[in-house]
C-alpha cells in the first residue's frame, strides 16, 4: 500500500509528508490505514492532510451548517474540519465495524458529531440535511460512484457541494448538473474537486 502512496503522489510526496508531520504533532487523529474486504469500497487511505488544508480555505468562504463523510474510515477528515470548525455539525458513515468503532470512541464527547454504521449506498443520507457530502474515493467502480452521484442530485431538494477526492476532473465530468468551484490535482486522478449540484 505504501509504494501505491508513493506512486500516486510522485513528487509531491515530500509536501504531503511535510503536512502529515505538522499535523501529527498537533495532535490530530485518523492515522490508521484499513484494507476493504467490500468488492464496491476502496481501502481506507486517509485523505492526506495538504488536500484538507487546501479544501478548509474553501470552506471558509462558505457558511455551511452540515458536512457529512461518506466513507469516514478512523475519522481523519472529520477530525480537522471539526478542529478548524468547532461550531458547525459533522456526520461520519462508515461501513466497516473497526473503523467505525474507532471513529466512534475518537468523537464520543463531541456533540456536534454523530458517526453512524452502515452502507451509505443503501440509507437516505439526504434526511440529515447536509450542505456539503466529502467523498474520498470510496468506490472501487468509476461507474458506482457516478450512479450515486447522479441518485444524489436527482432526489435531492436542495443544492449540494460535493467535496470530491481522488477522482479524476474527466471521471466528474460525466455527472450531469454539477459544476466545478475549484479543483487541485497532482496527476490526473490524484486530487480533489469542489462541486456543486446545479437541480434545485
Amino acid at each position: 500500500m505504501i509504494l501505491r502512496i508513493i506512486k500516486n503522489y510522485k513528487f509531491s510526496f515530500i509536501k504531503l509528508i511535510y503536512f502529515e508531520c505538522v499535523y501529527f504533532v498537533k495532535g490530530y487523529s485518523g492515522f490508521k490505514f484499513n484494507f476493504s474486504s467490500n468488492s464496491k469500497m476502496t481501502d481506507n487511505i486517509p485523505c492526506p492532510y495538504y488536500f484538507l488544508f487546501k479544501i478548509k480555505k474553501n470552506l471558509e468562504k462558505n457558511n455551511f451548517f452540515k458536512l457529512i463523510d461518506l466513507g469516514c474510515g478512523a475519522g481523519r477528515s472529520i477530525d480537522f474540519f471539526n478542529k478548524n470548525f468547532p461550531k458547525k455539525k459533522f456526520v461520519g458513515i462508515e461501513y466497516f465495524l473497526k473503523q467505525y468503532e474507532i471513529c466512534k470512541k475518537n468523537f464520543k464527547k463531541n456533540y456536534n458529531i454523530e458517526i453512524i454504521q452502515a452502507d451509505f449506498t443503501k440509507i437516505d443520507i439526504l434526511k440529515y440535511e447536509p450542505d456539503y457530502l466529502f467523498l474520498a474515493a470510496p468506490f472501487n467502480n468509476k461507474s458506482d460512484f457516478i450512479d450515486f452521484m447522479q441518485k444524489t442530485i436527482k432526489t435531492s431538494n436542495k443544492q449540494i457541494f460535493f467535496i470530491i477526492v481522488n477522482y479524476s476532473k474527466k471521471t466528474i465530468e460525466n455527472i450531469e448538473n454539477i459544476e466545478f468551484v475549484e479543483s487541485f490535482y497532482i496527476n490526473e486522478n490524484t486530487g480533489y474537486s469542489i462541486c456543486f449540484s446545479t437541480k434545485t
